[in-house]
């Protein structure tokens, strides 16, 4: 095609350059044997014409070349070009051309399109951040991560956590790092993952995000509830029929008028054994969460409520209730978030005892999209090494604690999709809960 194309133009220039000589052959011609002046105008008049059509015809093909780079130039492939006499063919070509064109970039915008949905739907966080910080690209798993709608830079996480941006470009590519940090009051592992591309002479490093404290929270819960399960398991199968059999010598021992502390011993010894059943029975309760039936609660009532029933309690403490905006509300189930609130505010209560001056603070707020439910109190605080242990199944410090509040309470939040943390010092101790 290309070929002939020359050729016709060659073909086309090359007979009017001859039908051009000729007519000047003739105007000589005519100049030197004849005195008519008519005949010399004439044939200038044509090779004037002959000129012009010259120069037009090379115009047009100009012209035309000039707009069909031009509309390369600045990718205006809805350009078209209207078929003459003089170029039809050659702008024939050039529409074909911009088809091609605008039907390859079609196609790339919609390659484009659809790594990018990909890339903004996969499960695992995921930013690209320009040598300038400037993110080019933020999927919804990172949004939902961080909190962030508005994340267009890596210093936007300073609001997560001042030290986040320097230690995300302190990893070099290639590399993965653990990163300590906290979420909504609530300390949180993150795996970070970087590598880096190269874009037209730009560079970008490309940040994957693994959240490892919700897996480790789900794992550990589930390896208590494992251990529990076996554990009462293997006790009851034991105290069941000892407790059965201590009732009954017992029984048979009063009516035999038996020697009194030969009762009092098998007496002691059924008491302690049904005594040891209902302490397991107790532990049974970690294992049978039920599956929340998520509705729709407004915090302020349920806040209210809890406050309600543990009012004779709060008869020497002063409590303040603090919900913003008051109509917040949270998707959870009504009876396990009480189970929760209550068992916060008793060891807030117990926490104080003997104390003057003593106060609890229950607030709620939105917090980076999440809700986010305090209860303070201003007592002596935890030290370090209890504060790690909060959470562990019969780990108390109350002399008649069970030890399965705190612990049943993480398991009640972790299957409502959120979490709970633990933060104490000399000025007193805060529990958050973070709803999903």
């Amino acid at each position: 095609m290309r070929k002939r194309l020359r050729a016709r133009f060659r073909v086309s220039i090359a007979l009017q350059v001859g039908l051009l000589l000729v007519t000047g052959a003739l105007l000589a011609w005519t100049l030197l044997q004849t005195n008519h002046v008519a005949i010399p105008v004439a044939l200038l008049l044509v090779i004037g014409l002959q000129v012009a059509g010259l120069l037009a015809s090379v115009q047009s093909h100009v012209d035309t070349l000039e707009e069909f780079f031009a509309a390369v130039n600045y990718e205006d492939f809805t350009r078209r070009f209207i078929a003459d006499d003089l170029d039809a063919e050659l702008k024939g070509e050039f529409n074909l051309i911009l088809e091609r064109f605008a039907d390859a970039r079609s196609e790339r915008d919609v390659q484009a399109n659809y790594l990018e949905t990909v890339v903004r739907h996969v499960p695992v966080p995921f930013f690209a951040a320009r040598a300038d910080g400037s993110l080019a690209l933020v999927n919804n798993p990172a949004r939902r991560l961080t909190g962030l709608p508005t994340l267009a830079h890596i210093d936007d996480l300073a609001e997560v956590d001042p030290a986040l941006p320097d230690k995300l470009r302190q990893i070099d590519a290639g590399q993965q790092q653990l990163v300590q940090t906290r979420l909504r009051e609530v300390p949180v592992e993150w795996r970070i993952s970087v590598s880096q591309i190269r874009l037209d002479g730009d560079v970008e490093r490309l940040y994957s995000v693994e959240n490892l404290s919700g897996e480790l929270t789900a794992r550990e819960s589930s390896a208590w509830r494992n251990l529990l399960r076996v554990l009462t398991h293997e006790i009851m199968n034991t105290l069941t029929p000892v407790t059965s059999l201590a009732e009954t010598c017992s029984d048979m021992l009063q009516k035999q008028n038996a020697d009194p502390d030969i009762r009092d011993a098998v007496g002691t010894i059924a008491r302690r054994s049904g005594g040891l059943m209902s302490f397991v029975s107790r532990y049974r309760e970690l294992m049978k969460i039920p599956t929340p039936r998520m509705e729709e609660l407004a915090v302020l009532d349920v806040v209210n409520a809890a406050v309600t029933l543990m009012r004779e309690q709060f008869s020497e403490t002063k409590i303040a209730v603090d919900i913003s905006p008051e109509s917040l509300t949270v998707q959870a189930d009504r009876s396990l978030l009480d189970q929760v609130l209550l068992n916060l505010l008793r060891n807030a209560v117990d926490a104080l005892a003997g104390m003057k001056d003593s106060r609890i603070a229950i607030r709620g707020r939105l917090d980076h999209g999440r809700v986010l439910l305090q209860v303070a109190d201003n007592g002596p605080g935890m030290p370090d090494h209890v504060l790690d242990q909060v959470f562990v199944p019969f780990f108390t410090t109350k002399r008649e604690g069970s030890g399965i509040g705190l612990s049943l309470s993480r398991q009640i939040m972790t299957a409502h999709g959120g979490d709970i943390a633990v933060r104490s010092d000399d000025n007193g101790t805060v529990v958050s809960l973070v709803f999903g």
